[in-house]
C-alpha cells in the first residue's frame, strides 16, 4: 500500500478520498491530510517515515505550498513531491527543477492520472531512478537527440532538451505546447516563443535529414506518418516525452 500525505484544501482532499474509496482496487491511501501549511510540516517531521509521497496544493493558509517545498530542501528531506494545483502560471513550474518535484498536475484532471502519478513516483523513488535529478535526465535526453542526429551547437537543440524535460515532469503540457512549452521555454532563455517554435523546427528538419533512418521509424513509427518529411513539432516531443517516461517506468519494474 502507498500511504501518502495530501495538503490542499478540505473540498480536495474529499474528492480524492471518496474517489480511492469508490474503487474496487486500489493501493493508493491518503493516511494523513491537512489543509494548513504549519501542521503539514508538523505531520511531516512527526510522520516523515510512515508515509511514501507528498501530494501538495500551493495555496494554504499559514505557510504556502512554497514554503513547505522549502521547508523539504533546508531539511534535506528526500520525500517526493507531486503539486496538486490551479495555477498554471508558467513561473510555477520552476519549481519541477529547483525542488524534488516529480509531476504538477492540475485540478480537474482525471483522478485516475493522479493516482497513476502517485505510484509513478513511489516506484520510481524505489527503483532508485532519479527522474527530478535534472542532471540525469538532461544526460538521457542528450543521448537520445544525439542518437537521432540532432547536433548540440544549434539553438533549437537546448529549447527541445528543455522542453522534452518539462513535458516529461509535467504530463499536462502535452496537450499545450503552444500556450505552456514555448512560452516557458522563451521566458527562460529570454527570446519569443515565435522564436522557440522556428528553432524546434529547424532542428528537427536537421536531425530528420542527418539522423538514424531505422532509429527515427523504431521511436516515432507508431506516431508519426512516414509518408511526410517529418513530424511535427508537437509530434517530435510528445514522443520522445513518452518514450522517456515508458522507458523509466519499465526500469521500474
Amino acid at each position: 500500500m502507498i500511504n501518502v500525505l495530501m495538503v490542499d484544501e478540505v473540498s480536495s482532499i474529499k474528492a480524492v478520498k471518496e474517489f480511492l474509496t469508490s474503487k474496487s482496487s486500489t493501493n493508493v491511501n491518503i493516511k494523513y491530510s491537512c489543509s494548513d501549511g504549519l501542521e503539514a510540516i508538523k505531520l511531516i517531521k512527526d510522520k516523515y517515515d510512515d508515509f511514501d509521497c507528498v501530494v501538495l496544493s500551493m495555496v494554504l493558509p499559514s505557510l504556502d505550498g512554497m514554503g513547505i517545498l522549502k521547508f523539504l530542501k533546508r531539511e534535506n528531506l528526500n520525500k517526493k513531491v507531486i503539486l496538486y494545483t490551479y495555477n498554471k502560471n508558467m513561473d510555477l513550474l520552476r519549481v519541477l527543477t529547483d525542488y524534488n518535484v516529480l509531476f504538477c498536475l492540475y485540478k480537474g484532471i482525471d483522478l485516475n492520472i493522479l493516482e497513476e502519478r502517485i505510484n509513478d513516483a513511489v516506484n520510481l523513488e524505489t527503483s532508485n531512478v532519479p527522474i527530478s535529478n535534472n542532471r540525469d535526465m538532461t544526460k538521457e535526453i542528450s543521448k537520445l537527440l544525439h542518437d537521432l542526429g540532432m547536433p548540440s551547437h544549434i539553438k533549437g537543440y537546448q529549447y527541445i532538451r528543455d522542453s522534452i524535460a518539462l513535458m516529461y515532469n509535467n504530463p499536462d503540457c502535452l496537450g499545450g505546447i503552444t500556450k505552456e512549452v514555448y512560452p516557458y521555454i522563451a521566458q527562460k532563455y529570454n527570446t519569443t516563443p515565435s522564436r522557440v517554435e522556428r528553432a524546434i523546427r529547424h532542428a528537427i528538419e536537421v536531425s530528420w535529414t542527418r539522423g538514424d533512418y531505422d532509429l527515427m521509424e523504431e521511436v516515432f513509427g507508431h506516431s508519426v506518418d512516414f509518408d511526410r518529411a517529418k513530424p511535427t513539432n508537437s509530434e517530435f516531443l510528445a514522443t520522445l516525452a513518452d518514450k522517456l517516461s515508458v522507458d523509466n517506468r519499465h526500469i521500474a519494474r
